[in-house]
């Protein structure tokens, strides 16, 4: 609905957006695409650009959420430096790629198109490579889902008997004879819990 209305606005108002190939209403940072090379150059560009960034949004940008800032994930394959330039340098690419194809979409709509089509390539390509070695099985799955959170909830009861003896420097536990339990990796909350329920 939203498209419908906003082409028949521009049909009405005669946009140059909707306008195909060169012409002289249309520009690109004010410069007029009113020539074959021009529009070329941007076409080419903008297929090539959009390839390039649809393949690094499929390989870093699961990279960095998998493997940099998932919490489970204590080894990283990079030293910490590089990690971090990474980012940086992707961060980087992503807005001024960004802000460039943002200009170059909303210029013309077959610079839309030639995008669109580019993002589909890709994306088809790499989403086939990633279902290669998948089975389809719903049962299965949801089999799995279910050992995923039983694996989950047994390292974590395993983590919690695996306790770490804090003696207290002269404290009133020290006096009292008591020792304050704690889990090596559990949050202070679960390391109470734990002090209570052995109690």
């Amino acid at each position: 609905m939203c498209c419908a209305v906003f082409l028949h606005i521009m049909l009405i108002d005669e946009s140059a957006f909707l306008e195909i190939g060169p012409n002289t209403k249309t520009r690109l940072f004010n410069v007029p695409l009113d020539t074959w090379p021009k529009w070329w150059c941007v076409a080419v560009y903008t297929f090539v650009s959009t390839c390039i960034a649809a393949f690094a949004s499929d390989s870093v940008a699961p990279f960095i959420v998998n493997t940099v800032q998932d919490h489970k994930t204590r080894y990283i394959p990079y030293t910490k430096f590089t990690c971090l330039l990474i980012i940086q340098v992707w961060t980087t690419y992503a807005v001024i790629m960004g802000t460039i194809g943002l200009f170059v979409a909303l210029t013309q709509i077959d610079f839309l198109i030639i995008r669109l089509a580019a993002d589909l390539i890709v994306n088809f390509i790499t989403t086939t490579y990633f279902l290669h070695d998948k089975v389809y099985d719903a049962v299965m799955y949801r089999q799995w889902e279910r050992d995923q959170g039983a694996v989950r909830s047994q390292t974590y009861d395993e983590e919690l008997l695996d306790v770490a003896i804090q003696d207290t420097d002269c404290g009133a536990s020290a006096k009292s004879g008591t020792t304050l339990l704690r889990t090596a990796n559990a949050p202070p909350n679960d390391a109470i819990r734990f002090f209570f329920a052995a109690k």
